[in-house]
């Protein structure tokens, strides 16, 4: 394999948001080109080829296997972004389960204590699934956002003031993340019943 060549992979591979990726230089695209590759949209992002628009429409229904293939396009990140979209968001609380890691744990808890009841439920019963997946090892750099999901997840459950369903699917996810050690089991209230 040619340097060239495993330059090129070790730079595809790697965790987390991928970087901005550089722009051809101004002497093989013309300035359309540019401002095309750069343009975002009211929300912030780039514009939707046919293809992710097309994944997000078989997605809408919360299919498991057009959710999970809407993930391996746009990543845990892409549903982040596009969920600045009110007529993405549903769409991308429930794909949001099938995230292969902890990164965008944060992110539901936060949805799950600030959104509508519906961004909620949807948000909260996605991190219930993340947790109720089979226990394996954290990658260091999960850690951190695992720690803050369960901490936000920590926080509605004790909320006592918090709508019931949001506080029962906090303490269910909870139960489940205690042996990732990102909350004690004596810190998660008792007070419901969240079976």
């Amino acid at each position: 394999m040619s340097m060239a060549v495993t330059s090129t992979i070790a730079v595809g591979c790697g965790k987390g948001k991928a970087a901005d990726a550089p722009l051809p230089s101004s002497s093989l695209a013309s300035p359309a080109a540019l401002d095309a590759a750069t343009a975002t949209d009211d929300d912030g992002n780039t514009p939707m080829d046919a293809r992710e628009s097309a994944q997000w429409a078989a997605a809408r229904d919360g299919d498991p296997e057009e959710s999970m293939r809407l993930v391996d396009l746009v990543g845990c990140a892409g549903l982040y972004d596009r969920a600045a979209s009110a007529e993405l968001r549903p769409t991308a609380l429930l794909a949001a389960q099938y995230c292969p890691d902890f990164s965008e744990l944060p992110w539901l808890a936060q949805v799950g204590t600030e959104g509508s009841d519906v961004d909620a439920r949807a948000a909260l019963g996605s991190a219930v699934e993340l947790a109720a997946r089979p226990r394996r090892s954290v990658d260091p750099e999960d850690a951190d956002e695992l720690h803050a999901g369960c901490a936000g997840l920590l926080s509605i459950a004790r909320a006592t003031e918090r709508p019931r369903e949001r506080r029962v699917l906090a303490i269910r996810a909870l139960r489940m993340l205690v042996e990732y050690g990102c909350v004690a089991k004596s810190d998660i209230p008792t007070d419901l019943d969240a079976r």
